[in-house]
């Protein structure tokens, strides 16, 4: 203030307008509905029917975000009706039950940790149902120790099967993204692309997710989605439209929308598929993925190689700005901005942003002494990394995602950085 004052009120009046916009950047986050989009979700769930049913007509994924004031969570979720089959059942309301495994059926009257909602799935409709929900309550700190400890699951009832016909135990999956961008220069063409593989490395889901500002967007209709293993061979094909496959009921064929997705888009299209450890394999050895159009003809538009995900990062949403990212990780925009390149008021969306450090845990790192060194406290810790299944048992080498309390920060001397 002494400075701005000593150059005159010009400098006065231009910090001032700084402090404002500052502040409407901040009010306009508020206003608009919080939201979570990691580029990784922190747990997932494969839905297969259970193994003492007759029927096996029906498959589905969810997968589950944490707010980063663990307040709310953000639910994925698909059912698909497999094409071989026209006996589509009435669904009840999918739900979070726990703490118990799937192939285990919890005690009778024993209360959902969440209520989701209600598949609907018909012959004159698609044969795929998807949705994207927000759930708060006071029942989420419970839902998100459970799911840490690996001891809750997704179950989705039915008319035939009422304590559930499909069934997912949730888990961190391993990750792989893939920004996707044009070989050639200057051309603003992008996308964005996730791989997760199950714990047991028997399931996959992919998802692709294209902008649809007018300066990133295609130039013509996307006719060609594919992973390839570096030899050439193609390990997965998606749907570029939408497809009609055998006979649902009647005269009625199943028809599945196409396996990729606007950003806008309510219920996210995921390809899953069961696989072999040696598809794992595959894909663990950064294949590409690719996205071609009508006028990019035999070569894509787009494309990228799928590695291991990042930690610690967040693909901005149209309500985001490095200002929300920063605020609702309980940090500060200008280390948010330090962390990532590029102009902090220019936000294009699907682009990952950095909102916390990621830290190798080495041999004899503790949680305490990690706590410690950063300022946090165990529960700002466990908040910025939901998926810490033990923070006592800090496997070495696994990533925590860390936010530095410069008021409380130790160096390696063990001296406070910041001093009163």
């Amino acid at each position: 203030r002494q400075l701005a004052m000593a150059r005159g009120g010009t400098a006065g009046r231009g910090m001032g307008r700084e402090v404002l916009r500052s502040f409407l950047l901040l009010l306009v986050g508020q206003i608009c509905i919080q939201s979570v989009q990691a580029t990784c979700p922190t747990f997932a769930a494969w839905l297969y029917p259970v193994a003492n049913i007759d029927f096996n007509n029906l498959q589905g994924f969810a997968t589950v975000d944490v707010s980063p004031d663990g307040t709310f969570v953000i639910v994925q979720l698909q059912i698909t009706a497999l094409n071989f089959s026209s006996a589509i059942p009435t669904f009840n309301e999918i739900r979070i039950m726990g703490p118990a495994a799937s192939h285990l059926t919890v005690p009778a009257g024993t209360a959902p940790l969440l209520v989701l909602s209600r598949p609907v799935i018909t012959c004159d409709g698609l044969s795929q149902w998807s949705a994207t929900l927000r759930r708060a309550g006071a029942g989420i700190p419970e839902l998100i120790e459970h799911m840490r400890a690996g001891h809750a699951y997704v179950s989705v009832p039915t008319e035939r099967v009422p304590e559930g016909e499909l069934r997912g135990q949730l888990h961190v999956p391993h990750c792989l993204e893939a920004p996707l961008t044009s070989a050639m220069p200057d051309v603003p063409t992008y996308g964005f692309a996730n791989v997760m593989i199950s714990a047991a490395q028997t399931d996959v889901a992919a998802l692709v997710q294209l902008p649809e500002d007018g300066k990133r967007k295609f130039s013509s209709a996307v006719d060609g989605l594919m992973v390839t293993a570096q030899n050439g061979e193609v390990l997965m094909r998606l749907r570029t439209q939408q497809e009609f496959s055998q006979i649902c009921i009647g005269s009625e064929p199943h028809k599945y929308p196409p396996e990729y997705n606007m950003e806008s888009a309510e219920g996210k299209v995921f390809r899953v598929a069961r696989v072999s450890t040696a598809f794992v394999s595959k894909l663990l050895a950064e294949p590409t993925v690719s996205v071609s159009t009508v006028a990019s003809g035999a070569g894509p538009e787009i494309s990228g190689v799928l590695r291991r995900a990042i930690a610690c990062r967040e693909l901005l949403t149209k309500h985001d700005n490095l200002y929300t990212l920063a605020r609702s990780h309980r940090s500060d925009w200008i280390t948010v901005w330090s962390m990532n390149m590029g102009n902090p008021d220019v936000r294009p969306t699907l682009q990952p942003r950095y909102y916390a450090h990621p830290l190798q845990v080495l041999k004899g790192e503790t949680a305490m002494a990690i706590q410690r060194r950063y300022g946090m406290k165990m529960d700002e810790l466990l908040k910025i990394n939901p998926g810490l299944e033990d923070a006592e048992a800090l496997p070495v080498g696994s990533t925590l995602c860390v936010v530095p309390n410069w008021q409380t920060a130790v160096a390696g001397n063990g001296q406070r950085i910041c001093v009163d």
